[in-house]
């Protein structure tokens, strides 16, 4: 049986198939099996599961096992995905440069962002790609909103060239440049047994042991939270989950400002005042370190300094 991974008298290169192969290896990986990997390359099951079977005959191993139990890799099936992974980064890392040599600036930009953010104030979205399309016209701007796990994830496996979140983690792998500060604050809605409370500054006296919303993420919310002395009884890290969860009446739970204002239309959210500093939440634009950045990439990290005066 020929093998890509084992020596043997006459050194085996890899193909082209092989290299198709690899990826759709790699897709199954982290989509978490053949069917969420089928749907994920927009394929037949059959299709995927032929790849898998041909790349398994090709390195001579099991890389995966696959049935009732459900999909998980093999050791030697983790060092095929590692595999997958570097020729992924080589392939577009060769395709970057490739593109670096043309004078007009193309190709696509891929920009990953938490759920609430692009109508920020504080950001700007709006006026950064109108900026970034008329320094460069061809440029397609891709943009997705992830949750901030899954934005430093894809930044590290090269899936998006940039983030922009706000977070307390910071991957040694990641860059994190502070782009703007968001203003979070602490509400409760119609029903809560603060609602109506006549009080002006709500201290930890007085809101110990509250139950809260928490993020999914570390974040300064919730750092803020403890020193209050709320306690998280549920979680999430979608805006909209957290507000619905707010207006239960059951909760308090930070939210950024600009949001609350924009759908606080009949005064069902009140702001409670808290002791102490306010929340000010720092976004960063996260990108991989250990790489020389492409074009277009540098392009709106440069519109960010301009727009944010950040060094």
């Amino acid at each position: 049986m020929e093998n890509i991974l084992r020596p043997s008298s006459r050194q085996q290169r890899l193909r082209g198939a092989d290299i198709h192969r690899l990826s759709v290896f790699k897709a199954v990986v982290e989509s978490g099996g053949l069917s969420q990997a089928a749907d994920f390359l927009n394929v037949d099951l059959s299709t995927v599961s032929r790849q898998i079977r041909d790349l398994e005959v090709r390195v001579g191993i099991e890389l995966c096992n696959r049935g009732p139990k459900g999909f998980a890799l093999t050791d030697q099936g983790r060092i095929v995905y590692d595999v997958a992974c570097l020729l992924s980064e080589t392939l577009q890392a060769c395709e970057e440069r490739l593109e670096g040599l043309r004078e007009d600036l193309s190709g696509v930009l891929r920009i990953g962002v938490v759920n609430h953010i692009l109508l920020s104030p504080e950001l700007r979205f709006p006026e950064l790609i109108k900026e970034a399309k008329k320094k460069a016209p061809k440029l397609t701007i891709e943009c997705k909103v992830i949750a901030p796990n899954e934005i430093m994830q894809q930044v590290e496996k090269r899936q998006l060239h940039l983030g922009i979140l706000g977070t307390t983690e910071q991957p040694a792998d990641l860059e994190f440049t502070p782009i703007f500060n968001e203003e979070a604050g602490l509400y409760c809605a119609e029903g809560h047994p603060l609602y109506k409370d006549n009080r002006v500054v709500f201290d930890r006296n007085l809101l110990e042991g509250q139950p809260y919303v928490s993020r999914s993420h570390s974040t300064l919310t919730d750092i803020r939270a403890q020193t209050l002395g709320l306690v998280a009884e549920t979680s999430s890290n979608d805006i909209d989950v957290i507000s619905s969860l707010i207006l239960s009446g059951l909760y308090l739970g930070f939210l950024p400002v600009h949001t609350v204002n924009a759908i606080n239309k009949n005064n069902r959210f009140r702001r409670l005042t808290i002791s102490g500093d306010e929340c000010k939440v720092p976004f960063y634009a996260c990108t991989l370190k250990r790489i020389q950045q492409n074009k277009r990439t540098e392009l709106f990290l440069r519109i960010l300094q301009d727009v944010f005066k950040v060094a």
